[in-house]
């Protein structure tokens, strides 16, 4: 049992089975640039690249529902 977005990603690897109660299954995935970062300004830059326009249309591509 995996979720969708592995088996979109395994092609035709793999075989799916869906079930609709799974539809009732939510999981976060939180993002943030960490305070002690090396590197905050780029840190932040790909946390702005993830939530901007083209991370949430890569995010649904790949299967993911984005809040």
């Amino acid at each position: 049992l995996v979720y969708v977005t592995d088996a979109n990603s395994a092609g035709e690897k793999v075989g799916a089975v869906p079930f609709p109660e799974s539809r009732n299954a939510v999981n976060s995935y939180p993002i943030t640039a960490l305070r002690e970062s090396k590197s905050p300004a780029v840190a932040q830059m790909f946390v702005d690249l993830v939530t901007g326009p083209d991370g949430e249309r890569a995010l649904t591509d790949a299967g993911f529902v984005v809040p």
